[in-house]
């Protein structure tokens, strides 16, 4: 007998016991570090499996996307291992996800996506692309006519900027020209926020039923907003003027209240190329003026 260490009496047996137990557990945490590593080779290997990896990319739905790009930026984003072991192409442990995210960013027409498998080796990349339905071309409207309709952008029908769009000469697009952040790429903002572009729009078509041609709207300064009309003989536009702060539905129903008394239409109708202005922005107001 003697004792240990910790001053405990002790026997050789029970040290000699203790010894085995502390060896028979260092063989385990190495056979099980072993096997660990084994399986972690095994599976990396395996990720790799040729029947299992995604070989093929097929793209649908596409107009204006270019598929080869489509299809580059997948296999890019497919491309490598996951912390340098396990292929990311592997079907069963893909970035679907992040593919998703990743494509949208990247290809800002995108509205909607669905990716799937079509078996082991082919990845199915279905595209819904968003409509251009109005233009987003600045802050200012151009001095000069022909300088209308360059540098703009496509909006969709929430008012949120998605691509970059050729030049149209004309009004095959309504325009808006307002101030945006600065400081933001004008890609991926939204012209106004999703309320205020649905009241302009529904305007706009307001004004569209009661006989006017709107082509644009322009933010004058903070407070005014202005309705621009097909533009007259002499090339200058007509206005119908409203403020930010007015409510539409209402000035826009004082307006359609004025259209109905036959006088007043006829007079407006009868005289757009001499038209200056309709002014909305008083309370229970319709002021016009003509040249």
């Amino acid at each position: 007998m003697y004792k240990d260490k910790r001053g405990i009496t002790t026997s050789p047996k029970i040290v000699e016991m203790a010894h085995k137990r502390k060896k028979r557990n260092i063989r385990l945490s190495i056979l099980f570090f072993i096997l660990f590593i084994s399986i972690i080779a095994g599976l990396s290997y395996l990720s790799n499996y040729n029947k299992i990896v995604i070989k093929n990319v097929v793209v649908n739905g596409t107009h204006i996307i270019d598929n080869n790009e489509v299809d580059r930026r997948i296999k890019e984003d497919l491309a490598g291992k996951y912390i340098y072991l396990f292929a990311k192409n592997n079907s069963f442990i893909y970035p679907k996800t992040f593919l998703e995210k990743d494509l949208k960013i990247t290809f800002p027409r995108i509205e909607t996506l669905e990716i799937k498998l079509d078996g082991l080796n082919t990845l199915i990349v279905n595209i819904g692309e968003r409509t251009g339905s109005y233009m987003y071309c600045g802050a200012d409207l151009p001095e000069k006519n022909e300088d209308v309709g360059e540098n703009c952008y496509f909006i969709n029908s929430d008012g949120y900027i998605f691509d970059i769009a050729p030049y149209f000469s004309g009004n095959i697009y309504f325009k808006f020209y307002i101030p945006l952040d600065a400081n933001a790429e004008i890609l991926g903002q939204n012209v106004m926020d999703k309320e205020n572009f649905h009241q302009i729009i529904s305007f706009m078509d307001g004004l569209i039923e009661l006989g006017l041609d709107p082509v644009s709207v322009t933010m004058a300064n903070e407070e005014s907003y202005a309705f621009h009309l097909k533009a007259r003989s002499d090339g200058t536009e007509p206005k119908v003027l409203f403020k930010k702060e007015n409510e539409l539905s209402t000035i826009f129903n004082n307006l359609a209240s004025a259209m109905k008394k036959q006088e007043f239409k006829d007079e407006i109708m009868t005289k757009l190329d001499k038209l200056l202005y309709i002014d909305l922005r008083f309370s229970n107001k319709v002021l016009y003026k003509f040249q």
